[in-house]
């Protein structure tokens, strides 16, 4: 079976078993079908659609541009009236539009959030094989940003998101280099994290820890100038205590193994690292909440013996 891929990441693309596909050269095509996509699969309202895509417009013209983008997406996704819904990639009706859950369709940013969603779930340290190659294989399918020189509205969030799961399964390869002994590779990985993000203090902790283990402690010294300095140029900031224990470590003693890990790259993973620092933090907002809560329901009780 012909199956139909579609590319988001970097430039805007659609192949198939049989070669490119024709027939998305339009820039509005290919916006309403990448907004379907970025949907996972949930049907969206027309006069929704309408309104993120021709935000500028009034309501009878986007409606009428949206049923002529429509028409024009349908003809070169319609596979002929005798095929399998599986060969159907839209599902349309008077209120609502979505991308067939059926669909016989491969898109590369949701392979590579089911990767990121297998990462986050995972033990951290050393990973299993096929867990690694999963990995590898997710990062590769990054080419670039999320629809990369589209500047709507509606796409700057989940470029945001989907950078951050990059930085974050780019971690989790660093992380398993080390701990698996792969020097080189970790480190490969760590540049490919500083172009995207010149700023990573967590990156470059790596890059120190994964040089120092390789044996070499001139480079891992470096990384931390190079770390201060980019701190420095794009956010005014000096590394953080650890990261500077770090550096002393490998200065004096030449190597990292009593030094706490720096915090998880995981979207989502916060505070909960364990350390003594974040230990502190965590209690000292749950103070603070204790204490906001006490000031609203004394207000509260205020407020009923004056009724």
């Amino acid at each position: 079976m012909d199956t139909t891929r579609l590319y988001l990441f970097g430039r805007f693309d659609v192949v198939s078993d049989s070669g490119h596909v024709r027939g998305f050269e339009a820039r509005k095509i290919q916006e309403l079908f990448s907004y379907l996509l970025l949907a996972k699969k949930r049907p969206i309202q027309r006069e929704r659609l309408a309104d993120r895509l021709w935000p500028n417009v009034d309501t009878r013209r986007c409606k009428k541009y949206l049923r002529q983008a429509l028409w024009q997406l349908q003809k070169v996704t319609v596979r002929g009236v005798d095929a399998s819904p599986r060969q159907q990639l839209l599902v349309v009706d008077q209120e609502w539009i979505e991308i067939n859950p059926e669909a016989d369709l491969w898109v590369d940013v949701l392979e590579f959030e089911r990767a990121y969603e297998y990462a986050i779930g995972a033990p951290t340290g050393e990973l299993c094989p096929e867990l690694r190659s999963t990995v590898k294989s997710a990062v590769e399918l990054y080419r670039g940003e999320l629809l990369e020189g589209w500047y709507h509205n509606w796409c700057l969030y989940p470029r945001d998101a989907y950078r951050s799961m990059y930085l974050a399964l780019l971690d989790v390869l660093m992380v398993d280099a080390e701990a698996s002994g792969a020097w080189e590779a970790g480190l490969a990985y760590g540049r490919r994290a500083l172009t995207e993000d010149r700023a990573n203090e967590r990156t470059y902790v790596r890059m120190m820890r994964l040089h120092c283990r390789a044996g070499n402690r001139t480079e891992a010294l470096r990384q931390y100038d190079v770390c201060a300095g980019a701190l420095n140029e794009e956010l005014g900031v000096t590394p953080e205590s650890g990261t500077r224990q770090l550096y002393e470590l490998i200065r004096d003693e030449g190597r990292v193994d009593t030094v706490c890990e720096p915090a998880p790259a995981l979207v989502g993973a916060g505070m909960a690292t364990g350390s003594p620092e974040s230990l502190g933090r965590l209690r000292e907002l749950n103070r603070s909440l204790s204490q906001l809560q006490e000031h609203v329901v004394g207000q509260i009780r205020a407020l009923e013996r004056g009724a």
